[in-house]
């Protein structure tokens, strides 16, 4: 049997669905988030056809003349815009201040929060959390397809978040006010097929763990593709159905939870020679994050006197910040 279960989310939205059919989902995404930390969904609000659309755009723009994709590099903030392959390395935050390996194989687009008031809160935090976005030029319809992904995408992790707080024991919306003004990121992650043989130990992205609550990947199916390191030491490929998204948690979410839910190494691997002249590979992969100030302490239904909380707590503003800061080359 696979490690990484498909879970069928329907009967969250279903109205008419009994208690038990809910208690069930819940169970199994409590079950999901034990062991390994990954789960498939599907039942989900978001329409295959949305997807579909955006993987499309998003093609277009790293299939773009290099002036374009140039327009969006990400300078002032890393965080936001284009960053060219060669340039990102998600191991080197495994290990701070060491280079474990090679740069990974993937160039990678990234827009953050944009649907916020300007208000105090949110223009203390503008060259953080809330930086503006830097948008390509001459790609007709880019901005507004992907803006209308990244709510669709906001939409489903607030769903997800009620979900995970019933499956610890607390009431529905208790994660609410700590996310209603995320900083959460929406990266365009392209693989192209490799031209040349990769470095020693080089993968198209080598062995993390994600730093937020949760992440939620729609990928192309391609050769090279996610695998997930089980508890028996296997690295094992997470196979998606069509229309369903890979979702896992971050180690925010497994410290937030006192180790309760586990953060789980994860990789995607380079194809096989032979495979290697169709093996582009697209992913959208959505990092939900909280509010920055929002503070990040064990949760009590996850401490007991056998279960001392392991973590001091900190704000998910600061968390993030280092983490992200680690993810490249030159940092």
């Amino acid at each position: 049997m696979a490690s990484v279960t498909s879970i069928d989310l329907a009967p969250y939205y279903d109205v008419r669905a009994g208690r038990d059919a809910r208690g069930a989902l819940i169970a199994a995404v409590d079950r999901a988030l034990r062991d390994i930390g990954f789960l498939c969904i599907r039942g989900h609000p978001v329409p295959h056809a949305v997807i579909e659309q955006t993987q499309q755009m998003a093609l277009q723009f790293f299939d773009s003349d290099p002036p374009h994709k140039h327009s969006a590099l990400a300078v002032r903030h890393r965080h936001r815009g284009y960053t060219p392959l060669g340039d990102i390395a998600l191991s080197y935050a495994m290990r701070e201040g060491a280079d474990p390996h090679p740069p990974d194989l993937f160039e990678r687009y990234r827009i953050g929060p944009f649907d916020f008031a300007d208000d105090p809160y949110h223009r203390a935090r503008g060259d953080g959390a809330y930086a503006p976005n830097v948008w390509p030029a001459g790609i007709a319809g880019f901005q507004s397809c992907i803006s209308a992904y990244y709510r669709h995408m906001s939409g489903l992790s607030r769903d997800l978040m009620r979900i995970f707080a019933m499956a610890l024991g607390l009431e529905e919306r208790w994660f609410d006010p700590l996310i209603d003004r995320e900083m959460s990121s929406l990266c365009l992650n392209h693989y192209p097929a490799p031209q040349a043989e990769p470095l020693p130990g080089q993968l198209r992205a080598a062995a993390h763990t994600d730093y937020g609550t949760l992440t939620i990947v729609a990928s192309t199916s391609a050769p090279g593709s996610l695998q997930v390191h089980t508890r028996d030491g296997r690295w094992e490929t997470v196979v998606a159905e069509p229309g369903t998204f890979v979702v896992n948690i971050g180690d925010m979410m497994a410290q937030w939870t006192n180790d309760r839910w586990v953060s789980t190494l994860h990789r995607v691997v380079n194809p096989e020679p032979l495979d290697a002249p169709r093996s582009r590979r697209l992913s959208l992969v959505y990092f939900h994050q909280p509010n920055p100030d929002a503070l990040v302490s064990c949760i009590p239904t996850c401490v007991s006197a056998d279960r001392p909380a392991r973590y001091a707590p900190v704000t998910a503003g600061d968390y993030i910040s280092r983490r992200i800061s680690m993810h490249f080359k030159s940092a």
